[in-house]
């Protein structure tokens, strides 16, 4: 449908039915785009424009197949994902969406994990003729990561002429804009063709508090609620939660400050010099975490990274003779982002003894009279630091030279050697070398001066300042000196790729030629982490380690794919074909795997083809999963025995939570107040992925309607063995969520002896289970205004395509390593993955101008399928509003050959959904720019 949209908005609608043989995404042969049995979904080069997109990975999120990936919207707190763009089909995940350039892997760049996936920032908008997503298990045709779909940015070819444009755009407030330049110039010779290609993208950042969301719109415990099944939610949504603890720059705690010297919930008063109770509301600190009045915020937090990036693009073809062509191709880009997050703190992590001469005479009294003999339940953000960030720089480039010949009639070859390299710079800022915080922060008087030193005499030694927390800014500058630390850690990554392909036609049928093509690939991805000493050797705020990695894989392949024309123009058979695909792939790591293709489509007349296609797709374990060095740092994690949470998940959670000990009205966890230990490894003992997929539908072009189609595509996709890390939280949660506590999720976390959360393992295994299940549709209609009014004049034509996406399921299916027991999780329906998804652009043309508007929706969603009893967890907040985004632009072309277009994204301001699950803007389909306007210019002069 894609060949046909580009058709029509360039040569018209009588030229609809006339279209080329091009290689289609999901095949290496050549055929019509409509008549490939594998659905393929496109936007073209005219729709990214008309909505002023300078980040390919923005549009490609506003596709209904496409969910929340790594975008510059939600990377921020996760300092090396920060700035980083890739896709990910089906929510499957980034890992199993593979993103090809022209056809063709590029080398990818490193996730937090270690993980590479290609980063859509290294392609520039204004380069992309169109992307097309085609979804299900392609691996016979490219190999592995291919499980969930393939994505492929066609970039414009055979350009001749210079090009120039710049776009300036902004929301209304002025908070947050974007400017984009760049220069094409290309040239057609006698032998062949030339492009370079340089621009420059500036987008710029938001905080939380631009958006007024430094503080939370959450569910808190209700008051109200009297038990399981009284009618009445256990949890209420509550606005403008601040936090108690941890955010504010000066202590706050639970200490035995109150009436009568009773523990209590109290913040430090500088014009005092001693604890008073915290002003928290009518409720008090709620949860043990928020007040709704005195409190932290995070106004000052990233929200939107900001990001700059260059991008240098060079290609040129020389044909050596009639049958032969020599090609080349460079690409660079360099890309810094920055993330900005709350300053190091203390939450419960530490002590004060009494003789530290810091602490006030009131404090330490009070303290005394409790029979303490230091202070340790407090909280405080160590705002004197300066706040916690990241720049991250990433530096990539690929070069490749190949060459294309022809023989034959019908017969082509090529042969390419590529290689890509990523190197990312992680410059961190503002950490805390926590031997030396705990050195300064345990102070005494010197015995001779009577000055506050560092009790440690080794300390001194190195130069230990004693640091003051008692009150705001009172940290001095010496004493962060000493403790504070910027470091950087560097990752390179590597891809050398060795590729030949042919394809042809090889004999003849009554029905057509039978079409064949086959290759051999050879790929080294390699990857050098270099982690800062600060990592290295856990000095750093939680503690958070990493090891160094140097390791490779390397990977032989050899495929081969036929179509077979098998009738043609016979009775209730217009045209029946068939085709296979196979590929088979030697692993340096993970052995020798094997996956094919049977496609078929059958045209009964010329105005309906069906079509099916079935699959095997397998993937390997990537360098990142194995050799993930290991890292320990903390989360805020929630217990899901905690009495607030034991109707939030399955039936069997508050059984498996008293047989732990817990007390369903009484247990007061830690997690309420504090993080969470959670270590993280690798594996390299994982297995190959291996997913069973099929696709099955039909292509409807009415001939009594010319211009129009129409498709609609069931596919299923069903994943066992997969390679998953299913997070601290899920980990927690799965081992009471279970049948029994006799499980494998049980065995991943750690106790204390008084029952709070120690420390929570979080590794890669082989033992998740994903199905898929849902239906594409896809129509597109091209039409001159007067023939539809049978007129002769001209009216201008309207060019619409829609898609949509119903997902009937989408489930993670746990398996017990030890006892075998399955138990599912459908998340088909919950905030990440809304059952219906859907998107419109219609375009009018007439002259110089053309007029787009452009529509996606969201369906509502409800905020977890695992509630035995919804009413008794959330009640009506149980459901999330849909949301619906418009954006209009228009273009002018003028007679100096510029291209002025002026639009607008997100026209009447939706978003973020008013639900505590969306209003922080977590989810990429949750907008958080706002209404946007923007302005450009394309001038085009010289070439033919």
């Amino acid at each position: 449908m894609a060949a046909q949209a580009q058709n029509a908005s360039t040569t018209g609608v009588e030229e609809v039915s006339q279209v080329d043989e091009v290689v289609v995404t999901g095949s290496r042969l050549q055929r019509s785009g409509l008549d490939a049995p594998t659905p393929t979904m496109a936007l073209t080069a005219e729709t990214i424009e008309a909505k002023g997109i300078t980040n390919i990975a923005d549009i490609l999120n506003e596709m209904p197949q496409v969910a929340t990936g790594l975008s510059n919207a939600n990377t921020s707190y996760s300092f090396g994902n920060i700035g980083l763009n890739q896709a990910n089909l089906r929510n499957l995940g980034v890992r199993r969406t593979l993103t090809l350039v022209n056809g063709r892997r590029r080398a990818g760049t490193p996730d937090d994990s270690n993980f590479l996936a290609f980063d859509l920032s290294n392609i520039p908008a204004a380069l992309v003729q169109r992307v097309e997503v085609q979804t299900g298990g392609t691996s016979a045709v490219y190999g592995a990561d291919a499980v969930a779909g393939v994505v492929n940015l066609i970039l414009k070819d055979h350009f001749d002429g210079i090009e120039a444009n710049v776009q300036y755009g902004s929301d209304e407030g002025g908070d947050y804009d974007t400017v984009n330049y760049g220069l094409t110039a290309g040239v057609n010779y006698d032998r062949g063709n030339a492009v370079l290609h340089v621009s420059r993208t500036e987008s710029g950042g938001l905080t939380r508090g631009d958006r007024g969301l430094g503080t939370r719109y959450g569910f808190v415990s209700n008051p109200a609620n009297t038990g399981s099944n009284d009618g009445i939610p256990g949890r209420i949504p509550m606005r403008d939660l601040r936090y108690a603890y941890f955010a504010l720059g000066t202590p706050t705690g639970y200490l035995p400050f109150g009436p009568g010297g009773a523990a209590t919930d109290v913040i430090f008063d500088s014009a005092t010099q001693t604890f008073r109770p915290i002003k928290a509301g009518d409720r008090g600190v709620i949860d043990g975490s928020y007040s709704t009045d005195e409190g932290g915020v995070q106004d000052a937090d990233t929200l939107v990274a900001p990001l700059e990036r260059t991008n240098i693009y060079a290609k040129a073809d020389y044909r050596l003779n009639d049958k032969l062509k020599l090609f080349s191709e460079v690409m660079f880009a360099d890309i810094t982002a920055r993330d900005r997050i709350s300053a190091v703190f203390d939450s419960w992590s530490a002590s004060v003894s009494i003789d530290n001469p810091f602490m006030p005479t009131a404090v330490r009294d009070g303290l005394v009279a409790a029979g303490k003999t230091s202070m340790s339940d407090w909280a405080r953000s160590h705002d004197e630091f300066g706040m916690r960030g990241t720049d991250m720089n990433r530096k990539y480039y690929s070069v490749a030279a190949g060459l294309e010949g022809e023989f034959g009639n019908t017969w082509n070859w090529s042969a390419v050697f590529e290689y890509g390299n990523s190197l990312s710079t992680n410059h961190n800022l503002n950490d805390r070398i926590d031997e030396r915080w705990f050195e300064a922060l345990d102070a005494i008087s010197d015995p001779v001066t009577g000055d506050p030193v560092c009790r440690s005499v080794e300390a001194r030694a190195r130069g230990c300042v004693p640091v003051n927390i008692f009150g705001q800014g009172t940290i001095s500058p010496e004493a962060v000196d000493y403790v504070r630390a910027d470091h950087t850690s560097t990752t390179e990554t590597s891809q050398t790729l060795i590729q030949g392909l042919i394809s042809g036609d090889l004999f003849q049928l009554p029905a057509g030629a039978v079409k064949v093509s086959a290759g051999a690939e050879y790929r080294k991805d390699e990857i050098d982490f270099r982690p800062s000493y600060v990592w290295e050797k856990a000095q750093g705020f939680f503690a958070s380690q990493f090891s160094p990695i140097q390791e490779s894989n390397e990977v032989r392949e050899a495929f081969a794919e036929v179509l077979v024309p098998v009738i043609k123009d016979r009775p209730f058979i217009h045209s029946l074909e068939v085709e296979g695909a196979y590929r088979v792939s030697d692993y340096e790591r993970a052995g020798s795997v094997e996956s094919w293709k049977l496609a078929g489509s059958w045209a009964p007349i010329p105005d309906i083809r069906f079509r099916v296609t079935k699959a095997t797709a397998v993937r390997a374990p990537s360098l990142g999963e194995m050799f993930n060095p290991g890292s320990r740092g903390a989360e805020g994690l929630s217990d899901p025995c905690d009495p607030n949470l034991l109707n939030s998940g399955t039936e069997n959670r508050k059984a498996n939570c008293l047989a732990l000990g817990f007390d369903p009205l009484t247990w007061d966890p830690n997690t309420r107040r504090m993080t969470t230990l959670v270590f993280s490894t690798g594996n390299p003992d994982l297995g190959v992925e291996e997913a069973d997929t099929l696709t099955f539908g039909a292509v409807v072009r009415p001939r009594f309607l010319p211009g129009f189609a129409f498709s609609a595509d069931y596919y299923s996709i069903k994943l066992d063995g997969g390679i998953d890390r299913i997070g601290a939280q899920q980990t927690v949660d799965n081992c009471v969520d279970l049948p029994t506590l006799s499980n494998q999720f049980c065995d991943m976390l750690t106790r204390k002896p008084d029952g709070n959360l120690y420390e929570v393992r979080d590794s890669y295994i082989n033992v998740a289970s994903f199905e898929v299940e849902g239906v594409d549709f896809e129509a597109s209609y091209h039409a001159e205004i007067a023939d539809l009014l049978g007129r002769d004049d001209d009216l201008g034509r309207i060019s619409l395509q829609g898609m949509a996406s119903y997902l009937k399921h989408n489930i993670f299916i746990d398996r017990d390593v030890a006892t075998g027991d399955e138990t599912a999780f459908d998340d088909a329906g919950e905030a990440g993955n809304p059952k219906l998804r859907g998107m419109i652009n219609a375009t009018y043309y007439k002259g110089d101008v053309q007029v787009n508007w452009s529509s996606r929706y969201v369906d509502q969603t409800v905020t977890n399928n695992d509630l035995a009893n919804p009413a008794e967890d959330v009640g009506s907040y149980y459901n999330i509003p849909s949301v619906w985004y418009h954006d209009l632009s228009v273009a002018l072309d003028t007679p100096m050959n510029v291209r002025f277009t002026a639009g607008v994204r997100n026209v009447f301001n939706e978003g973020p959904r008013d639900h505590p699950s969306t209003a922080r803007g977590n989810l990429a389909m949750d907008d958080l720019i706002g209404r946007f306007f923007f302005l450009g210019a394309k001038w085009r002069f010289g070439g033919q």
